[in-house]
């Protein structure tokens, strides 16, 4: 699919039901950005993007590493934490999973950001029930 969009593109495709090729699309257009130093303002929403179609698909260690690409690539984005705490804790990764929330917690109190706060609550309300 020949489209300056990859977000665009990949969510034909998922609607399509070509979740394979739209996880491929989105790998394409990180590819080139790979290389550049300074990444494009997109990239974290690009590999977020491509972990949660990988999650969706059961591929949870390629999810994983695309989350983790993203959560490098948006320094003070707590949302890529959060998928990421979310995939370890379902993997079983507890200490893991909370170190990442906690690091996304920081980033939301400092950014005031009462909505991710609120949803670190809810995350961990039910990580707590999970244990129960």
């Amino acid at each position: 699919m020949n489209d300056n969009n990859p977000l665009r593109a990949a969510s034909a495709l998922v609607q399509a039901g070509k979740t394979a090729d739209a996880i491929d699309c989105l790998e394409s257009a990180l590819g080139y950005t790979r290389p550049n130093k300074d990444r494009p303002a997109n990239t974290s929403t690009l590999a977020r993007t491509a972990g949660v179609l990988c999650e969706e698909a059961g591929r949870l260690s390629q999810a994983g590493l695309y989350y983790e690409e993203a959560v490098a690539t948006a320094e003070h984005d707590p949302l890529p934490l959060l998928a990421l705490a979310s995939l370890r804790w379902r993997l079983g990764q507890a200490e893991s999973a909370r170190s990442h929330l906690a690091r996304a917690e920081l980033i939301a109190q400092a950014a005031s950001d009462s909505d991710v706060l609120e949803m670190i609550d809810n995350i961990r309300k039910e990580w707590t029930s999970d244990n129960d």
